[in-house]
């Protein structure tokens, strides 16, 4: 057996794993708060911008419009966001927070310093991966659009 076909020696197998496990330990906290992983990453682009187009939202989350409108549709059904049509252009949508939006934020700060302090990892251990990971998402995204 060649050595590089082993599962365990694959990167994109350990970044899956990793994710993977982290959505799960994410699970129970936000449960704690009635969202589900992909709604809370839709929530924290909300916090951060409070209003910003739908395309732009697509884009920060890296999901396709028929991922993300599912997501923003249960969330505006739970009152977290509105859609506002643009005045002048009708085709474009804009993806405004709530104050019951805002209200959650509240219940979802330390949830990072919890999954932080559940892996013992410091501020500095964390910001360390975080440039890691920014660095491969880099330069998957080069890979991406140079093979489209």
């Amino acid at each position: 057996m060649n050595e590089n076909l082993k599962l365990e020696n694959q990167l994109c197998f350990k970044i899956y794993s990793v994710s993977k496990s982290m959505i799960r330990i994410y699970g129970p906290l936000l449960k704690e708060i009635d969202l589900t992983y992909p709604q809370y990453l839709a929530m924290l682009v909300l916090w951060e911008h409070k209003k910003l187009p739908f395309k732009d939202m697509c884009f920060k989350l890296k999901m396709k419009t028929g991922t993300l409108t599912p997501i923003l549709s249960k969330l505006e059904g739970n009152g977290y966001l509105e859609r506002i049509k643009d005045e002048s252009d009708d085709r474009k949508i804009y993806i405004s927070i709530t104050q019951k939006g805002l209200d959650i934020e509240k219940k979802a700060k330390d949830i990072p310093k919890k999954i932080a302090n559940d892996l013992n990892f410091s501020e500095e251990d964390c910001q360390k991966y975080i440039k890691e990971f920014d660095y491969l998402v880099n330069k998957l995204d080069l890979i991406e659009n140079y093979i489209k």
